[in-house]
């Protein structure tokens, strides 16, 4: 049996077989939990998010015209799901999720190796929450989620020149701010 496209199952949801969405969900949910992580670097409000993503997914599949590939219209809802979040967030918040990232730098290691793998982790987080979001954003879906120039550009709704820029200057701000806080 052939499987069906993202594409194809996406159409189907939005004809009434919501069902359907259980593939896409089993084909995507590790995906967007690893966006999500990386933006906030807590593993509980990241699933929450990727159960928001697919919520809307049913709600908004009114919307799905099945133009273009299906990864991009669900990244778009994730944006919006992150960029909700973030508006929300309160300072408490931010402190638990570093808290959270730090902590799971210290699973299944010696006491050396979680030390080390801590204060990077730590000190790539801090300097990460420093850039722009617009700039975070391009850098995790390029270096940790593995997609695209093209395909971060379609996500974003900007150009493919946008993207290269936010990322080029992301990375070189990125290693400022790490050398600062490294420093400091």
């Amino acid at each position: 049996m052939e499987a069906l496209s993202d594409n194809s199952l996406m159409l189907k949801v939005k004809a009434g077989e919501v069902h359907r969405l259980a593939l896409l969900y089993e084909r995507y949910n590790r995906d967007l939990f690893g966006y999500f992580y990386r933006l906030t670097g807590n593993a509980a409000t990241s699933e929450d998010m990727v159960q928001n993503v697919f919520y809307r997914i049913i709600k908004y599949s009114h919307t799905y015209r099945g133009e273009g590939d299906f990864i991009y219209w669900m990244y778009r809802i994730a944006r919006n799901v992150w960029a909700d979040s973030f508006r929300r967030k309160n300072p408490l918040e931010k402190t638990k999720e570093l808290a959270a990232i730090e902590n799971w730098a210290n699973e299944e290691r010696d006491p050396h190796q979680s030390l080390e793998a801590s204060e990077g982790v730590s000190l790539l987080r801090k300097a990460m929450a420093r850039l722009a979001p617009e700039k975070q954003e391009a850098i995790i879906l390029s270096r940790f989620q593995g997609l695209k120039y093209k395909e971060i550009a379609k996500i974003t709704e900007s150009t493919e020149n946008t993207i290269k820029s936010r990322i080029h200057r992301g990375l070189i701000e990125l290693k400022e701010i790490m050398t600062q806080l490294e420093m400091g």
